[in-house]
């Protein structure tokens, strides 16, 4: 009887050394936002405005008048701590493994990309800052937490996008001084602005992917405004966006530590301190109520 596979000891093992993530690792806000540097658990910066244009008119001869100036305003947000971190036994990480030389060295870059996504998410998702307490950790405000001046509200009745409603959006920012230039959508609402046709941009060249069928740049009466399709953008808004108003501020950049050897295992955690900066939001407009 021959020998078959079926029968057969010590056959090798076919496994791949490829090691398949579908995971999303998208960032863009948290990767468009300009950087800066925190001091404090508390940033702060300050903020101006000029007085409303008027008729400035003056008699002949009359005596100088001085005007009240506006005052600047402090704003400020709280830093959040951010971190992960994974253990690996010695003996693990010793064996023989199929794609990966080293486990620790792996899972501490899985660490990097699951953190680059949290503080995404946090961009996106957190509505308010909060100081935190001994018990309590901070949480930074993000995009939402600042938008005030421009939000284009229903009433909490949902109603669907249109390209109308982009535009008031859009020129409501601009009317507040602000040049907005990036708007976020998730998914649904990408396609939805995909088949916007009244501010497509005809004349440039199809290598810009500026296309009917990829709407990536939509062309208004603002200006040309990048469009993104954010995973983490919830269904029911879209942000309008000066991206140049908007940095992420580190108190301590995302760095590796390594734990103190406590068994047959070694340890290390991804940590970083990190708050959103937005100035001049009256630069910016969310549309909420979408669905």
């Amino acid at each position: 009887m021959a020998v078959t596979t079926y029968t057969a000891v010590g056959n090798r093992e076919d496994l791949s050394d490829l090691i398949t993530n579908i995971a999303p690792t998208e960032t863009p806000l948290y990767s468009m936002f300009g950087k800066t540097t925190a001091k404090s658990t508390y940033h702060e910066w300050l903020e101006d405005d000029l007085n409303p244009p008027g008729v400035n008119a003056k008699v002949e001869g009359a005596d100088f008048t001085i005007d009240t100036p506006t005052n600047r305003v402090r704003k400020g947000n709280y830093t959040q701590i951010f971190s992960k971190g994974y253990g690996v036994s010695r003996t693990q990480e010793k064996v023989l493994k199929a794609g990966i030389k080293s486990e620790l060295a792996y899972q501490m870059a899985k660490a990097m990309k699951e953190i680059a996504r949290d503080v995404e998410y946090a961009i996106i998702n957190n509505t308010a800052a909060s100081a935190g307490s001994a018990t309590t950790a901070r949480q930074m405000g993000g995009v939402q937490a600042f938008v005030s001046t421009n939000v284009l509200a229903n009433a909490g009745t949902p109603r669907p996008l249109t390209e109308t409603l982009l535009n008031d959006g859009l020129q409501q920012a601009w009317q507040t001084g602000g040049n907005p230039d990036v708007v976020v959508v998730n998914g649904t609402n990408k396609r939805t602005i995909s088949g916007f046709t009244a501010g497509l941009t005809k004349e440039i060249a199809a290598k810009d992917k500026r296309l009917i069928a990829s709407v990536d740049v939509y062309e208004s009466d603002f200006g040309l405004v990048r469009v993104i399709a954010n995973r983490w953008m919830p269904a029911d808004k879209v942000f309008i966006l000066e991206k140049g108003r908007w940095k992420v501020a580190y108190l301590d950049p995302f760095h590796q530590e390594e734990l103190s050897k406590v068994g047959d295992r070694k340890e290390r955690v991804v940590v970083g301190e990190l708050t959103l900066e937005g100035r001049a939001e009256k630069a910016n407009a969310i549309i909420t109520d979408i669905g």
